[in-house]
């Protein structure tokens, strides 16, 4: 196997395929890249640890056609080091198990295994597929995966609950003490009527984001279920995982239908009064305290033996005076995602769950539980 490619089309490749690669080697392939040709322009590499895989192709000049594999994160390490606009060629000899590549006056002989050893990556969409307005789909993802938990990846609260039927797209995740659920009035690019749901794994949902949330632009995303198995594809990527298997909480139950206590802040001025305070919050528990008065709301932390902060935020609320304590992380990562400049917040009482949403904003919402401080 004979090919040349430019230095940033394959740097970026090998980037991209790389995540899907195994941490823990119980097989050494899997640490390892496939490569192989597609046709006479065209390099395809794939990657995967068996429950998650990235596949990509590039432009690339092929002089013989073949497959290889090789040390992801070495051949990573070789391209970093090498110069900008420069091409690069490779040459496999596989009688012997090498790999040469040359760019300038670089040379690296690096070993290889054999691709009949790396595992096969279903095409799962070759048929069937649901093509998901993209922009509505990664919006969904960043306003969710967050609040899944990341304590047991393979229990279903480690996953983002995934629904798409005829009044569209409704993603949740919820770690125990947070819930985070956007709707979106999407349709797929299907005429049939449809019910499709899946529990997805969250790293599956934020390593998709890292890759394509700028490939997807105007474009749809392909996505496909089969056998336990999701795949989405972009114009650059094809990404395919597990499922995860379960019944998942049913969360809609635990959004109170009203709240009788509603204030509304600047998200920013709200964020940065978050943080400021949180210097001081005990390392351990995270706990901020807030109070609502009329128009103001105080913040306060402390850690014994350390010190404690204050800080006071206008807001727009004219009820009863309330006492709140949250894990300030939790609020954050909430107000992170809303979109609009300002945000509402809700709530019944001290222990009563609290809602955070934009003030414009009615697709999304993030329901956090208040902590018990003495």
């Amino acid at each position: 196997m004979k090919f040349s490619a430019q230095r940033e089309d394959i740097h970026q490749a090998v980037a991209a395929v790389q995540r899907a690669t195994a941490t823990r080697v119980i097989q050494p392939i899997l640490s390892n890249i496939l490569i192989e040709s597609l046709d006479s322009d065209t390099l395809k590499l794939s990657a995967t640890d068996l429950d998650f895989a990235i596949e990509t192709t590039i432009p690339a000049k092929i002089l013989e056609e073949g497959r290889t594999t090789l040390s992801a994160k070495k051949l990573a390490e070789i391209l970093s080091k090498l110069p900008s606009n420069r091409e690069i060629s490779f040459e496999i000899e596989e009688a012997v198990q090498t790999a040469r590549i040359q760019c300038g006056t670089a040379l690296f002989d690096m070993r290889t295994l054999p691709a009949d050893e790396f595992p096969q990556i279903k095409q799962i969409d070759s048929q069937d597929f649901l093509a998901v307005d993209g922009k509505a789909f990664v919006r969904s993802i960043n306003q969710t995966a967050f609040a899944a938990a990341s304590y047991d990846a393979n229990n279903v609260l480690g996953g983002v609950y995934f629904q798409l039927n005829d009044n569209g797209l409704e993603m949740a995740a919820t770690d125990g003490s947070r819930l985070a659920r956007r709707i979106e009035a999407v349709k797929d690019g299907s005429a049939a009527s449809l019910n499709v749901s899946a529990i997805i794994p969250a790293k599956t949902l934020q390593e998709f984001l890292k890759l394509c949330a700028s490939d997807v632009g105007e474009q749809p995303v392909k996505i496909a279920i089969q056998e336990g198995q999701i795949s989405f594809r972009t114009p650059r990527f094809y990404v395919l995982s597990r499922l995860l298997d379960g019944q998942y909480p049913k969360y809609n139950q635990l959004i109170p239908a009203e709240n009788k206590i509603v204030a509304f802040a600047n998200k920013k001025a709200f964020i940065d009064s978050l943080e400021r305070t949180a210097v001081m919050a005990n390392e351990r528990t995270n706990i901020v305290k807030l109070v609502l008065d009329k128009g103001n709301m105080s913040l306060a932390a402390q850690t014994p033996d350390v010190g404690d902060s204050k800080d006071t935020l206008e807001v727009l609320y004219d009820g009863d005076t309330l006492n709140i304590a949250f894990n300030y992380k939790y609020v954050i990562d909430a107000l992170k995602v809303i979109e609009s400049e300002d945000v509402r917040m809700e709530t019944n009482g001290p222990l009563s769950p609290t809602i955070f949403k934009g003030k414009e904003e009615n697709g999304y919402l993030c329901l956090v539980m208040p902590v018990q401080v003495k």
